[in-house]
């Protein structure tokens, strides 16, 4: 971001006080400008169409009336494909964030998280693709730019699957049944991913799936 330049943030989220605190948060901060405010999904993709120049990121609730957060941001990303989104929300299931992140999400943090957290975040992602953060695992190393020169993992065909599957909705009894395999032999793939990956969550699988276009969004 060049020195003065502010980042562009549209937000949609349908309590009105809390919208209206992150609103004042990012404005006091004076490194944003917010081009719109809607209290749905609907509302702020009915904004955004009739900008000249759209948001450089959009901040997103989940739970929300008319159109929610898990079909907001793919709607607005078929018609931005370069626009990144920040979400912000109260659930931190594994299968919620998982969802988002399928969809194009630059980031995911609570709404319990820090503010500062917040204002670093949404600077981080305007330049960088992913905003790490304990929630959606720390322990990426294989994913950054600084393993070059580092062997590339190989991954046979059922772990391809099984990583494949894990960006899914299915919980790892219905992975195993799918790929009709045991529970057991499941884990055992999720176990040894881990340990070639370095991580340890499956969230951090499904970043890596993402990152490394093993899974398109």
């Amino acid at each position: 971001m060049s020195q003065g330049a502010r980042i562009r943030i549209a937000i949609a989220d349908d309590h009105t006080m809390f919208r209206k605190g992150i609103v004042q948060l990012l404005k006091d901060s004076q490194k944003f400008d917010i081009v719109a405010e809607a209290s749905n999904g609907q509302e702020l993709y009915d904004l955004i169409m009739a900008m000249e120049t759209p948001p450089e990121i959009c901040l997103l609730d989940i739970n929300m009336p008319i159109l929610d957060g898990y079909k907001t941001l793919p709607k607005i990303k078929f018609e931005y494909p370069r626009m990144k989104f920040m979400v912000l929300s109260m659930n931190d299931h594994e299968f919620a964030i998982i969802k988002m992140l399928r969809s194009g999400a630059n980031g995911y943090l609570l709404k319990e998280d820090d503010p500062d957290e917040l204002i670093r975040a949404l600077e981080y992602i305007h330049t960088h693709d992913f905003y790490y953060t304990e929630l959606t695992n720390t322990h990426l190393q294989s994913m950054r730019s600084d393993h070059a020169g580092k062997k590339p993992v190989r991954l046979n065909e059922n772990e391809l699957l099984f990583l494949e599957l894990c960006c899914s909705e299915m919980a790892y009894k219905e992975i195993a049944q799918h790929m009709g395999l045991s529970v057991r032999t499941i884990e055992g793939y999720r176990d040894e991913l881990f340990k070639k990956l370095h991580l340890n969550t499956r969230t951090g699988l499904v970043i890596y799936a993402l990152r490394e276009g093993f899974v398109r969004l």
